[in-house]
């Protein structure tokens, strides 16, 4: 029977990820990319071809990953590309500001209302409590500046618009429309605003995320209707807008947007200490492979879902490296 001495699978983990460049060692995560599929199909032949060549539908969750997104499709698109969401049956209040690390326990849903309307789908504060409006009227805003502390992170713009403008301009000079979180962030901006009505970041839709997940960021472009009447619709980002996103009937055709790994080619060097019998064994190999898996999960490296050799022209794996003189 054959045996091969257990590599130090610790010492090559490591080995790979300083090479790599990951991260620390204590946890990481391996970072996605974009890419786009240029043949057209239906949203739901998008989403079974990206979940079987990549991760699933690209899923933009914040402006950064928006903008990887546009960098990543350049002019490869002609007309809308799919992505990761849809339009679904239960109507949700949101915050335009997705980003999770600002939110504890439950922040994301507390609401001190001093009325709302089901057929209005932006929300307003005045004195220190929220309102709903249609999203079409004119107001003051509020935006947050995260790059900021306390008071300092809460903006009132007081040039009057509709809240999709107000909510583009806020991205694009600070972070976004401001959030209510808790009390004393109510009681902030009621010291900002003072008893004026303006725009907050809160609005309610039936958009729904492929992957199920929580996010709210949403970057339709200005022409789109923030609360538009329920149909069999899916989401797609138009190159007439710049890659603002807009809606499509799902069973049209159109390319798509992939959210897929990042391939990383690591060289292992195997040292004498580590002198196995038979490198070049296909079961020895596979076993190698499953060793680091094994590791990396253990490590908490989050991402990787594949593992392969690169092998050489002639089929092997592992070369001997050449003896040097002297």
């Amino acid at each position: 029977m054959k045996t091969h001495k257990t590599l130090d699978m610790d010492r090559i983990i490591n080995l790979i990820l300083l090479l790599s460049g990951l991260c620390s060692l204590s946890s990481c995560a391996l970072h996605s990319t974009y890419a786009i599929y240029t043949s057209p199909i239906p949203w739901q032949e998008a989403e079974i071809y990206c979940r079987e060549k990549c991760f699933g539908m690209a899923n933009p969750d914040d402006m950064d990953k928006m903008e990887m997104v546009l960098k990543a499709l350049g002019d490869q698109y002609y007309d809308a590309a799919w992505i990761g969401l849809r339009k679904g049956g239960t109507e949700r209040w949101h915050w335009s500001l997705s980003d999770r690390a600002l939110y504890t326990g439950n922040e994301r849903n507390y609401r001190i209302w001093a009325s709302s309307s089901n057929s209005d789908p932006c929300g307003v504060i005045k004195s220190g409590k929220l309102s709903t409006h249609l999203c079409g009227i004119f107001r003051n805003s509020i935006c947050f500046d995260g790059s900021k502390q306390g008071r300092d992170q809460y903006i009132l713009i007081t040039n009057a618009t509709i809240w999709p403008v107000a909510r583009d301009y806020c991205r694009a000079h600070y972070t976004d429309l401001t959030s209510a979180r808790n009390i004393p962030e109510y009681n902030t901006l009621h010291d900002v605003a003072g008893d004026q009505e303006v725009w907050v970041g809160l609005f309610k839709d039936k958009w729904e995320w492929l992957d199920k997940s929580d996010s709210s960021f949403r970057y339709w472009n200005l022409d789109h209707e923030i609360h538009a009447p329920t149909s069999q619709v899916c989401g797609a980002l138009f190159k007439s807008h710049s890659g603002g996103w807009g809606e499509r009937p799902c069973g049209e055709p159109n390319q798509s947007v992939c959210k897929c790994p990042v391939v990383s080619i690591i060289k292992v060097r195997i040292s004498s200490q580590d002198s196995v019998l038979e490198q070049n064994d296909p079961a020895m190999q596979d076993d190698i492979l499953k060793q680091i898996m094994a590791e990396l999960k253990k490590k908490n490296v989050l991402g990787v879902s594949k593992l392969r050799w690169k092998k050489h022209p002639d089929g092997r794996v592992f070369n001997k490296e050449p003896q040097r003189s002297g």
